[in-house]
């Protein structure tokens, strides 16, 4: 019988390249598969409990199964993730590790909501969390594709938006909405690194797009053909969408804006891909209904625990 030692996180002790190696073979789809260096970054930069990452392997080293919690200040939520593993692992370690780490999570005092958030056409994810007494349904969230061509010829009306293409001049500027949104910053090592995503990806395509108010910036987003984790075909998204509070009244206009750069630029061969949360505010979700969906389905279900 195989002997399985089980660690927490340590800084320098080599546990990034392991859970490297078994995100990256549970999701052989995913264009740009995930580096140690970057897991070690996201770390530094999240500041991690140590204890919200736990990992399973052979006595010799080798890895088996992990699995993590995520802390999100700006929603106040924790997200315990699904115990991947690989083929080798033997029956028992995931349901282990994921009952452990939720145990501990659950003992932590931070006042967050725990979510654990599921892709909904992931049969065998769904099946395992369901099967979790102490978990249920909280909410779901949707992808509305809608036609570009169509939603690009409905009438802008800016109002108190002024809306226009990002230049390279721009970069200064989409990184500071980056970190006031807060949505996106964990992500990211520093504001360097937030620079490069932004010049080196987002901006040499030229179709991102801002919206401004008084003359700061206040949303920006860009269209991107890209194939999706999970997903079997390429799909066109929002690569990013980014806005501070109480801007909602401007997702009309901002969405036509960029219908109109996908018609132009020859991106409109496929519709694009919105989500929506049920949290989301009733003008986004009627906005988005406005543009008359041609195809809806849940996107995701989160779980919570039991009351």
């Amino acid at each position: 019988m195989m002997k399985v030692t089980y660690k927490y996180y340590e800084k320098d002790a080599g546990l990034e390249e392991l859970q490297a190696k078994i995100y990256n073979e549970n999701n052989p789809e995913n264009p740009q598969p995930v580096t140690a260096e970057e897991i070690q970054k996201r770390f530094e930069n999240e500041k991690i409990d140590p204890k919200t990452v736990r990992y399973a392997m052979k006595e010799s080293g080798e890895p088996l199964a992990y699995v993590q919690a995520r802390d999100y200040s700006e929603v106040k939520e924790t997200h315990l993730g699904y115990p991947w593993a690989l083929p080798d692992c033997p029956a028992g370690v995931q349901n282990k590790i994921f009952d452990e780490m939720l145990a501990y999570i659950k003992t932590r005092d931070t006042g967050y909501e725990i979510r654990v958030n599921i892709a909904a056409n992931n049969d065998s994810h769904m099946k395992f969390v369901k099967s979790k007494t102490g978990l249920e349904e909280k909410s779901r969230s949707y992808r509305r594709e809608i036609d570009v061509k169509k939603v690009s010829k409905m009438t802008l009306d800016e109002g108190k938006y002024n809306i226009r293409k990002a230049t390279k001049a721009d970069e200064d500027i989409l990184v500071n909405l980056i970190k006031e949104d807060g949505r996106y910053t964990s992500q990211f090592a520093s504001d360097e690194e937030i620079g490069k995503y932004f010049s080196e990806r987002v901006l040499p395509d030229d179709h991102c797009y801002l919206v401004f108010q008084d003359e700061k910036l206040v949303r920006a987003s860009a269209p991107l053909i890209t194939k999706l984790p999970n997903d079997t075909e390429e799909r066109l998204i929002l690569r990013f969408h980014s806005f501070l509070p109480d801007t909602e009244d401007a997702f009309k206009s901002h969405m036509i804006s960029i219908a109109k750069e996908c018609v132009e630029t020859g991106l409109d061969t496929k519709p694009l891909s919105l989500y929506e949360s049920e949290n989301d505010s009733e003008t986004i979700k009627s906005t988005i209904q406005e543009f008359n969906p041609v195809h809806s389905e849940v996107q995701g279900i989160s779980f919570g625990l039991k009351k």
